[in-house]
Parts: C-alpha cells; structure tokens; sequence
C-alpha cells in the first residue's frame, strides 16, 4: 500500500447546535514522465506502491522513488489551502500555521536542512491546537467545577448529529436510539451513552484507557473552543499516570458504576 499521511481533524463547534466534522488527506500522486497507456500506467503505480510498501514516513512526507528506483521519504511538495481558519494550528511555540500539512512539511524541511527551512525550532515544535494562535484565558475554578455537564450535554448533541448525518459507526446506533427515548422521557443523565461513545472513539487501543497521544487528538480540536478541556482532562486522571481508564472516565463524567461496567464490555467489542 502507498505510504502516506493521514490526518484526522476533527472540529467541532458547539454554536447554535451547529457541529462540523472535517477530514482532510495528503494523498500520494503518481504522475508519469511520458504518456502511458492504462496498462503500463497501472504497472508503473504497482510498482511504486510495492516499492514503497515497507517505507514509513513521518507526518510532512511522502514516500518517493529516487534516481536508482529506491524508495525514500521526501518531503510533500505542496500543501492544499483550506482556506478556513478553524483548519489553521497553533504551535507550544504559539507560531501559527496555515494548516497541520504546512506545519509538517516546515518540520521536515529543516530536518533535511532544505533552503525553505525558515524555523529551525520547528523540529522540536508540536501542535497545540486548531485554529488561530490567540489567548485562550485561565480555566477558572468554577468554570471548572460546571465544565462535566456542558461536556456532557455537549457530547449528546454530538452523537446524535453525526447519526442524523449518517457519519456514525453501525455498532454506536443502538446507543443512539436509546440515548433518544431517554431524553425524551426526561431522563436526567440522557447523555449517558455519548459519554460511553466518545470513550470508545478515544480509546483505539482497546485497553479500557485513553493515553496521552489518543487525548492530544480531541484537545488539539476543542482547546480553541473550550479553554478549561484539559485542566479538565488533567483532573480526571486522579493517579497522575499519564492515561484516563474507563473508570476514571466514568468518574470524572458523572457515570454510574454499572455504566462504567457496561462501557469497557461495549468498547472492547
């Protein structure tokens, strides 16, 4: 399979209950030097892709054929505008970047030492969150304190837009459906099953905790939008251990404890 990068954006904002989900992809493009029938054009593309097979590049590469016909990681060579500020990212630095492509592509030009380098400390730089470096403000204690149940309800209005949308995974439906007569019946913690979903979503290594890279993921999306998500996050993980488990998860989030049982048979499905 052709090496590539692929980076998965979500961003979503809670305004007026309107939500976005956007993915965007940096696809490897063949392009011949001379025109090529299909079938000499396919076995040119099988070649490249067999070639290229066991080479893995970084964030801000592609895999290329050299001048021997060997596989290497080179740097991608244009990044598409999304021309959408919500797509642009923040830097620890607090450099701000057209996108995540351009980022890794500054990332990788100075790790090669190439001429359009501008930032060297870009290789030792990481991404923040989405959108446009501002300041974000302090996470008050009492914003603190109310943050769960913003969190949840927002979580509900989530699940349930992406299962109007058709953008939901078969298996979470049944929580949807559930989740729907529970509200309907003013059932207090009617959020219940979009707090078991979005662990299931964090959670890809399916060992009933979400680590630190699996957490980066959902606070570089939100961090914009809600300054207090990861003092929240921080507060959740009560043994300091880097990781949120499924218990801690239900604690943090108000679930009781046959939920939480409930969510570690559910996710491990």
């Amino acid at each position: 399979m052709v090496s590539k990068s692929n980076i998965l954006l979500l961003i979503a904002i809670f305004s007026l209950q309107q939500f976005v989900f956007i993915k965007t992809e940096t696809d490897v493009k063949i392009v011949p030097n001379e025109i090529l029938t299909v079938e000499e054009e396919k076995q040119v593309i099988n070649d490249f892709q067999d070639r290229c097979a066991s080479t893995k590049c970084r964030d801000g590469e592609t895999c290329v054929l050299n001048k021997d016909g060997d596989a290497e990681c080179a740097c991608v060579a244009q990044c598409e505008d999304p021309k959408d500020e919500r797509l642009m990212v923040c830097t620890k630095a607090n450099h701000t970047y057209t996108s995540d492509c351009e980022f890794f592509q500054m990332q990788c030009w100075c790790r090669k030492d190439d001429e359009r380098c501008t930032r060297k400390e870009a290789v030792a730089d990481s991404i923040d969150y989405f959108g446009r470096c501002q300041n974000l403000g302090v996470c008050t204690d009492f914003e603190l304190e109310v943050f769960p149940k913003r969190m949840t309800t927002w979580l509900g209005e989530i699940l349930d837009a992406l299962f109007v949308r058709k953008d939901l995974d078969a298996k979470y439906e049944v929580l949807v459906n559930e989740a729907r007569k529970m509200k309907l019946s003013n059932t207090e913690k009617w959020w219940r099953n979009a707090v078991l979903w979005e662990f299931c979503e964090l959670d890809r290594t399916h060992d009933n905790a979400v680590n630190n890279e699996e957490l980066a993921r959902f606070v570089r999306s939100l961090k914009v939008l809600e300054h207090c998500i990861q003092p929240f996050l921080d507060h959740c993980d009560t043994d300091n251990d880097n990781k949120i488990s499924s218990d801690e998860w239900g604690t943090c989030l108000g679930l009781d404890k046959e939920d939480t049982t409930f969510l570690k048979t559910f996710c491990s499905q």
